[in-house]
């Protein structure tokens, strides 16, 4: 009887010591399931090209809430195979699989496997942490039971859908879909199912971005799994398996098409509405052409590509990379190709199989690649695949018209902008060569030297100072001193020459430095600053002559801005990216034809809204000038066009800048090219010859369905007969003569303005 005493002394005292345990560590304070019930689903925000058609989604912090609308019934399913068989017949725990799991726990003296059912992953994923604890495990199981009693079945499988992490930034299935395939889970098929099932249990493991061969194995168990469910036939598993999955997912986690596009858009819109905005619903218009967009990419990356293989500087094979990793690497390209082919100028892994003849595995195909592929590293043939490679290097290959060639990832950027003229909007947008390799759009942020770009501008203070096209400058050696510590400068022709008596024309035509400087001298520094400003360039300009090399900074996007006043006939150019922002419940909250959008967005200049910048006639001659920048000039690539364009090279210091910015009556386009960290781009690596095949390439395709136009000459435009030599008089003579454009009451006193002939010749223009 003694001993009977104790034990139930001890049994008492060991129920109340585990009730008060029970009670301060499992069920004091445990979350209230109230909430689940509750849960509003996304209001999604997405935004759209000009063609309705949408090309990026602003998921809050990467998860889309659904409550199970538009959820297909196989991809719920497909979770239930590979995650909790039994999900709907046990109560929110399932003993046999936490023996099971507590069995191996116990033998790797660790936690090596799950248990949960999908009831205890929502628990963790709503109310509790994810720490390993038993405490946290019992307070686990506790609330399982509390949401099987309060929750259907049905609502707890929506919850944990809508959470459940699928890697690469995604939050539930839907997420999960926009990441990986740029669709809604509503379009998936069975093969893109399977594999966001068997994310499940390792995202990052099973990630396809990270290992394909494990995603597939994964695919494959989850499908497996369907057919011992009789979700599926056998048939069809095999056939889902075999089909290609259409990745659209890169290594930054993105649920955007055109990245650089939608980050500005967001900016845009966070600075009008507040952050908060995106939660409501809102569905952002843009005038982005996706057409010209993908042109305008495509132009970008094969125009800094082909730089560097122009420069010739190889980094050299990859080398000592695992057979395990080899695997990895062929097994997602080659799912790639599978679907989408070989994308021109787009960068490919390749095996070194063999070095005499150069031959590499694709995938499983082998291709072998003559001396042309590779000339590129060393224009003198000194340059050997059989010195310089070894079998079972990797070898990146750019696909070009060509075919296939030796490449790199490009280190050089690249930026273009192009504008419709006429509706005041962006077309198209490229802040960067490759956004998973960095995130930072230099179209609105890069601050660059402008190089010659900034000529037009300084040309254009000219001639409202009362300069014409026909005045004499002489190019000749000058020296300048600002001050008397100051170090003497000799400034000279990028051809180190001089060419004596210029006109403006030239001067701007074949960008002379030493003839820009003599203008911006004796016009003044102080005017020339004044005038400059009145473009709102937003530039950083320097207060001595080095202001007509360029040596200012400024935004790509300003500069190009800028230059669209020209084209305007000296009319302010407020280019809006944003069309319209409609928000669910509200309606249409705001229009870029209404007016509505903030005084500075993208540049906007609030003072000079509806006023002439300049007068339409300095606009016009200096689009004239231009125009043999491209016929005659440093433009010259732009001829290729076939149609009336002009435009402006630019070069800064050491080449580490390279510009041009062209236009015709309708369409505007400026590009960039550069380091980020200021590197000189090479030799000879002009704004001709880096930026303008650029420039060429889009417009081939922005100009394709507009028809051929010419500037209209403006009133108050003449056209007067001037020798064709500059400093001799006029003679008459056809041979020995050339009409040029003036202001009216400019033309030089032996110069006449042609009467009948004048304006035969502005209708010939």
């Amino acid at each position: 009887m003694r001993w009977l005493k104790i034990i139930l002394i001890i049994a008492v005292a060991t129920s109340v010591l585990g009730g008060a345990w029970s009670y301060l560590f499992v069920f004091r304070g445990l979350p209230s399931i109230q909430e689940l019930r509750n849960i509003e689903p996304t209001k999604l925000s997405k935004v759209t090209a000009a063609d309705g058609t949408t090309i990026g989604y602003f998921p809050p912090e990467g998860m889309v809430i659904m409550n199970g609308h538009n959820i297909p019934i196989t991809l719920k399913q497909a979770f239930i195979s590979a995650e909790d068989s039994t999900f709907y017949d046990h109560v929110g725990l399932e003993p046999r699989r936490i023996v099971s799991a507590l069995i191996a726990d116990i033998r790797a003296n660790s936690y090596v496997q799950g248990a949960s059912t999908i009831t205890q992953q929502v628990v963790r994923s709503y109310l509790l942490s994810r720490e390993k604890t038993i405490t946290r495990k019992f307070r686990e199981i506790v609330l399982a039971l509390r949401i099987e009693k309060a929750l259907t079945k049905e609502q707890i499988l929506n919850l944990y859908l809508d959470r459940i992490y699928l890697g690469s930034g995604a939050y539930g299935v839907q997420a999960g879909a926009l990441r990986y395939f740029g669709k809604e889970c509503r379009e998936l098929e069975l093969s893109e199912m399977a594999l966001l099932a068997g994310l499940a249990p390792a995202p990052t493991r099973y990630s396809p971005l990270n290992d394909f061969t494990a995603a597939k194995r994964r695919q494959w168990y989850v499908l497996g799994r369907m057919i011992s469910e009789g979700y599926i036939t056998e048939t069809e598993a095999q056939e889902a398996y075999k089909e290609p999955l259409r990745i659209i997912a890169k290594d930054v986690a993105l649920f955007s098409e055109y990245p650089y596009v939608t980050d500005y858009v967001k900016t845009l819109a966070t600075e009008r509405f507040g952050e908060g905005i995106f939660s409501t619903g809102i569905d952002i218009r843009t005038t982005i052409i996706p057409e010209l967009q993908r042109a305008a990419m495509l132009a970008v990356r094969k125009g800094v590509i082909e730089l560097e293989m122009r420069q010739g500087k190889y980094r050299g094979p990859v080398r000592n990379v695992s057979v395990t990793e080899k695997e990895r690497v062929f097994a997602y390209q080659s799912n790639q190709l599978a679907w989408k082919g070989y994308t021109p100028y787009e960068m490919y892994w390749g095996e070194v199989m063999k070095e005499d003849p150069l031959t590499v595995k694709l995938g499983i195909r082998r291709i072998e690649l003559g001396p042309a592929s590779y000339s590129w590293i060393n224009p003198k043939g000194k340059w050997k695949p059989s010195k310089a490679l070894r079998r079972g290097d990797l070898l990146q290959l750019c696909y070009t018209p060509r075919g296939f060639e030796v490449s790199q990832q490009p280190l050089v950027q690249g930026v273009l902008a192009a504008f419709d003229l006429g509706k005041s909007s962006v077309m198209a947008m490229v802040g960067g060569v490759d956004y998973t390799q960095s995130q930072f759009n230099r179209v609105v942020y890069a601050k660059r030297q402008s190089g010659s770009a900034i000529k037009p501008f300084i040309y254009a203070a000219a001639i409202d100072k009362g300069m014409t096209p026909a005045t004499i400058i002489f190019d000749a050696p000058i020296t300048y001193k600002a001050g008397a510590d100051e170090e003497m400068w000799r400034p000279k022709n990028f051809e180190n020459k001089f060419y004596g008596a210029t006109t403006l024309r030239t001067g701007l035509v074949l960008s002379r430095n030493v003839v820009t400087i003599k203008i911006l001298n004796e016009i003044g520094l102080d005017y020339a600053i004044t005038y400059l400003k009145r473009f709102d360039l937003q530039s950083t300009l320097p207060r001595d002559l080095s202001l007509a090399l360029g040596s200012g900074v400024l935004t790509p996007f300003n500069l190009f801005r800028g230059y669209a006043t020209f084209a305007l006939y000296g009319s302010p150019f407020h280019p809006h990216l944003m069309e319209s922002v409609v928000q669910g419940g509200k309606g249409t909250i705001f229009r870029a034809s209404t007016g509505t959008a903030p005084p500075q967005e993208e540049g906007q200049v609030a003072d000079t809204a509806g006023q002439q910048i300049i007068s339409a006639q300095t606009a016009f001659i200096i689009t004239n000038i231009l125009k043999d920048v491209v016929q005659e000039g440093t433009g010259w690539r732009a001829k290729a066009l076939m149609r009336p364009v002009a435009g402006k090279t630019g070069t800064s210091d050491e080449s580490r800048d390279a510009w041009f910015v062209g236009y015709t009556p309708d369409v505007l386009c400026g590009v960039w090219v550069g380091h980020d960290d200021m590197k000189p781009l090479g030799n000879n690596e002009t704004g001709g010859k880096a930026a303008c095949p650029i420039f060429v390439d889009f417009m081939t395709s922005a100009l394709r369905s507009r028809p051929v136009s010419d500037f209209q000459v403006p009133e108050g435009v003449v056209f007067a007969k001037v020798d064709s030599k500059p400093g001799a008089g006029t003679t008459g003579e056809a041979g020995d003569a050339r009409f040029e454009i003036f202001k009216e009451g400019s033309v030089p006193p032996q110069e006449k303005p042609g009467g009948d002939e004048d304006q035969l010749l502005k209708e010939v223009y």
